[in-house]
């Protein structure tokens, strides 16, 4: 099925691996969307919370997010106002802080990471063997693209 999308085309495997890859991130985009988290959170917070497994400084958690710094912060400051992260200070850098998940973070995320996981399994048309593979190939190629400057806010 996958391949007669591309029946009446001479697309170069290149163009057909963008096209697919574009297609994917705009489902999951919309995967994100519709998780119902309560209190509601937007795309930016819940993409933080994503990649809030364990304490981190804003500055990993923006270059995590692929973010600036200044992008962070407010959200940082939106998710510890509804009680769903704190601050705590770095115990190797007193001056620092770092933000972590409390226990209504902690259910946030692991609800956003099980909707997301089964939803994407549901509609990448991979197996459960294809999917390491191409997150794999996937993240072979983001530093290349990043460090094109092609990632920029």
């Amino acid at each position: 099925m996958a391949q007669d999308l591309f029946a009446n085309t001479d697309l170069p495997p290149e163009f057909k691996a963008i096209i697919g890859v574009f297609a994917l991130y705009n489902q999951i985009e919309c995967e994100l969307d519709n998780v119902n988290i309560s209190p509601p959170l937007t795309k930016m917070e819940k993409r933080v919370l994503v990649f809030l497994d364990k304490p981190k400084r804003m500055g990993v958690l923006a270059e995590d997010t692929l973010c600036v710094p200044s992008a962070v912060t407010p959200v940082a400051d939106a998710l510890e106002v509804r009680g769903i992260v704190s601050r705590t200070r770095d115990p190797s850098d007193r001056r620092a802080w770092l933000l972590e998940l409390t226990p209504e973070g902690v259910a946030a995320r692991n609800h956003i990471m099980t909707e997301v996981v089964s939803r994407f399994r549901k509609f990448s048309g991979m197996s459960a063997d294809e999917i390491p593979t191409f997150a794999n190939l996937a993240i072979k190629a983001m530093p290349g693209a990043v460090e094109a400057g092609l990632m920029e806010d």
